[in-house]
């Protein structure tokens, strides 16, 4: 039987920011993932480094990890490919600006001004080749995107090199709690003691949970990408829509990754996502008809990874209510990317019994009693 301190049960890019903080604060730290390598939502997601348009609950921790993503060759010893090149959303009708120029002021009144309200005018010199209708919009000019499978590979390097234990191709099998803390039995028949575990599991998180009877109203969801061939330089700001499935930019290298959320096949049992063609097309009509030009682009590959969608969108970051030792840091719909270097912090210190540096009220699992 193998011992540590602290059991991190998924080795994506929460689990790895929650261990490599954990080790660096001299924790035995042990880090089980099922795969041979992390390869689901935290390493095919779409990159975005976003404190635009957060819901507000988020925002705190949003910032404060946008503090940190210029920082991360001195955390993880890689840049993590991050360019700040800025994200704009773009309301397309009165009714969006509306909703643009409240969410400001709420913003404001909590002391936050990364999100500005921009004109349609300032929209056309930002982003000169889109051609949708275009009202004005709102703007941060601290955001951009990165790299995800590099982020994920800088981030588990860097909790192995503190110390963390990794163990591939280690599906939990069992996990029981007794009076001297979890056993966990592994398929390959490895067993794990700790007294601390920290479900990190992303879309199978619900189903680590309900071996505790704790409640996650989780589902998990296949959501789909693709990328274009090289194209000659025609934007560079990250490109959102209100009221529209479009996310939209353009990497170094020339290509476009297109996403919006738009739906794949999901076979939960067998652990496979299939594109969903019609979906890619109706991506591709809202892609052209915001940026015409982009009808001379070749489709070079489409994807898709599975994310864990909670009912009200707001991830759980919280003790077990049911189990001592049992903390739970998943669920975070499709935009935990940004908040990760943050997570890991905030995680750490709830494990360590310490007070988090940010109050993480709102994503506790009171709110689904």
């Amino acid at each position: 039987m193998k011992h540590a301190n602290v059991i991190i049960i998924g080795a994506g890019l929460m689990g790895s920011s929650t261990a490599l903080c954990l080790a660096r604060a001299g924790k035995r730290v042990f880090l089980l993932e099922k795969e041979s390598h992390p390869c689901h939502a935290s390493a095919v997601n779409a990159g975005g480094v976003r404190q635009l348009n957060r819901a507000l609950e988020e925002v705190p921790i949003s910032v404060a990890a946008m503090a940190l993503w210029p920082r991360l060759n001195s955390m993880v010893g890689s840049d993590c490919g991050f360019h700040p090149v800025g994200q704009v959303r773009i309301a397309p009708d009165d009714m969006g600006l509306s909703l643009f120029e409240t969410r400001i002021k709420k913003l404001q009144a909590l002391g936050f001004n990364h999100e500005e309200l921009v004109t349609s005018a300032e929209i056309k010199k930002l982003i000169p080749t889109y051609c949708g209708s275009n009202k004005g919009g709102i703007v941060s000019r601290q955001d951009g995107h990165a790299m995800p499978a590099k982020t994920l590979r800088a981030f588990f390097n860097a909790a192995c090199l503190a110390g963390a234990k990794p163990f591939t191709r280690c599906r939990v099998m069992d996990i029981s709690h007794g009076a001297n803390g979890f056993t966990i039995c592994a398929e390959d028949g490895r067993i794990f003691h700790s007294e601390v575990v920290v479900n990190c599991a992303g879309a199978w998180g619900k189903q680590l949970a309900a071996r505790f009877n704790d409640p996650l109203p989780m589902t998990p969801t296949a959501l789909s990408m693709m990328v274009t061939a090289r194209m000659p330089r025609f934007i560079t700001p990250v490109v959102g829509v209100h009221g529209r499935k479009l996310s939209f930019k353009q990497m170094d290298n020339g290509t476009v990754v297109i996403g919006g959320a738009h739906r794949a096949f999901l076979d939960m049992e067998k652990e496979k996502t299939t594109i969903d063609f019609s979906e890619m097309k109706k991506s591709a009509h809202t892609v052209v008809k915001h940026f015409p030009l982009m009808k001379q682009a070749k489709i070079v590959r489409c994807w898709a990874g599975i994310e864990g969608m909670m009912r009200d969108g707001l991830p759980v970051i919280d003790a077990s209510p049911t189990v001592s030792g049992l903390f739970h840091v998943c669920g975070f719909s499709a935009h935990g990317f940004q908040l990760s270097p943050m997570i890991g912090r905030l995680a750490a210190s709830l494990v360590m019994g310490k007070q988090p540096e940010l109050s993480l009220d709102a994503f506790s699992m009171k709110r689904f009693q």
